[in-house]
C-alpha cells in the first residue's frame, strides 16, 4: 500500500520567527537577563517589530546599556517600535515578576490596544519576554480582514 510522504516545510534563514522563538526560550531559561540578550533583541526586532535600525547608535540607548539600566533600555526599545509599546506594569508575584506591555493601536484607539504579559524571576527579563512576545503576531502572516476606510480611499484615488 502506498504511504503518503510527509510534507516538510523548512523555515527560510531570513525568517525572524525561529530567531525570535529561540531568544524567548533562552531568556526564559536564564537565571538573570544578560546584556547579550538585549543586543540579540536589537538585532531581531527591526525586521519584525518596526524598531529603527539605527537604535543601537542612539546615545541614550548606549548610555543605558553601559550603566546596565536594562529595564530603562528596554523601555526605550519598546517605545521606539512601530507601533510603539508601553510597559504598563512590572510587579512582583511571589517568586517572579510579571511585566505587562501594551501595544499601541496604529489607529490610536485605546480600546484596540493589545496587552502582552511576560513573567520571569528577573524583572528586566520579564520585560524583554513581554517585548519579544509582542512581536510574535507581527512575524506571522497577516490575517485577511475587512478593508479599512483608508484602503478604500486609496483604491479610488488610483483609478
Amino acid at each position: 500500500m502506498h504511504q503518503p510522504r510527509p510534507v516538510i516545510i523548512a523555515a527560510r534563514p531570513s525568517e525572524p520567527a525561529p530567531a525570535l522563538s529561540s531568544l524567548i526560550a533562552r531568556v526564559c531559561a536564564a537565571r538573570v537577563l544578560r546584556e547579550h540578550h538585549i543586543w540579540e533583541a536589537v538585532r531581531i526586532l527591526p525586521e519584525i517589530a518596526g524598531l529603527p535600525d539605527d537604535i543601537k547608535q542612539l546615545p541614550e540607548f548606549r548610555r543605558l546599556m553601559e550603566k546596565e539600566a536594562f529595564t530603562a533600555a528596554l523601555r526605550l526599545l519598546a517605545q521606539s517600535c512601530q507601533p510603539a509599546r508601553d510597559i504598563r506594569d512590572l510587579d512582583p508575584h511571589g517568586d517572579h515578576w510579571a511585566a505587562a506591555l501594551c501595544v499601541r493601536s496604529v489607529l490610536s484607539q485605546p480600546r484596540r490596544r493589545k496587552l502582552i504579559r511576560g513573567e520571569h524571576r528577573d524583572p528586566p527579563a520579564a520585560v524583554l519576554i513581554a517585548l519579544l512576545s509582542s512581536a510574535i503576531r507581527k512575524a506571522l502572516p497577516p490575517v485577511r480582514g475587512k478593508r479599512t476606510n483608508a484602503a478604500v480611499q486609496k483604491e479610488f484615488k488610483n483609478e
